[in-house]
């Protein structure tokens, strides 16, 4: 079972609606018309399953059906659904600006950050161009208190808040992992407000990531955005990789709104 599937199956989530949110993914992913067939196979479902529901999601003008290709898109009306969100978080393309500028003059991944629960969850991200890369997919989630994005997020937070979540994590971890240790969490945290910066190489293996706090939120969420890549290219790059990303947050958001 992958990544998407455990999101699906995760209590709170009526299987329904996490596999109409799955269609929308893939169609977000693929950037392509895709026949039912490809659909079903790719998200593991019954082909009777995935035709019900493109056929809701067609009656709802979400999805347009090609008799000719005998395909399935997404229609306008979904891009238009969050468009005043993107308005809020992208500050009307200066976030993509930024990020697209950090690929262009690092080579790596660039990843936008917020936090989803108890994850910091990937709301955009740049690919690197290189064959060996740090590969993200949008709506990705990783564990906030082992990330560096997660870093860069609680450090926003104060101490209280952050033992409240380490509280939270602690009863919903599986029995076969570790608890979250408080203290050395929060001495971590120390360190990155001192610093400035996260930098983890522990979560996945041979990648080293770093991120920055965003000095402005959208709807009261912090946001925090990162660069990642194989150890061997961002380790010995930190120092310069942090003064390229503060360089390029102060060109593209100089005049953004303060959080807020």
């Amino acid at each position: 079972m992958d990544r998407d599937e455990k999101k699906q199956q995760s209590p709170g989530v009526v299987k329904s609606a996490g596999r109409v949110m799955a269609i929308l993914e893939l169609f977000d992913e693929t950037q392509a018309p895709m026949q039912l067939t490809e659909i079903a196979r790719r998200l593991n479902y019954p082909a009777a399953s995935a035709l019900a529901l493109l056929k809701s999601l067609q009656a709802m003008d979400y999805v347009a059906f090609d008799p000719v290709q005998k395909s399935y898109s997404p229609t306008i009306r979904v891009a238009m659904l969050g468009g005043w969100i993107q308005g809020q978080v992208f500050l009307n393309g200066a976030v993509v600006g930024l990020m697209n500028a950090l690929v262009e003059q690092t080579g790596e991944t660039v990843m936008l950050g917020m936090q989803n629960d108890i994850y910091a969850q990937y709301v955009h991200t740049v690919q690197s161009a290189r064959a060996l890369r740090y590969f993200l997919k949008p709506g990705t989630l990783r564990p906030i208190w082992r990330s560096a994005t997660g870093y860069a997020l609680l450090s926003a937070q104060p101490d209280d808040q952050i033992r409240k979540l380490v509280r939270k994590i602690n009863a919903r971890l599986e029995e076969a992992e570790p608890p979250v240790d408080e203290k050395a969490l929060l001495a971590d945290l120390a360190q990155v407000r001192k610093r400035g910066y996260a930098y983890s190489d522990q979560l996945t293996d041979g990648i080293g990531a770093i991120a920055i706090l965003l000095p402005y939120q959208a709807n009261g969420r912090a946001m925090a955005i990162g660069i990642g890549g194989p150890i061997t290219r961002v380790k010995p790059r930190l120092a310069e990789l942090v003064a390229l990303m503060r360089d390029q947050i102060g060109i593209h958001l100089a005049g953004s709104p303060s959080a807020r």
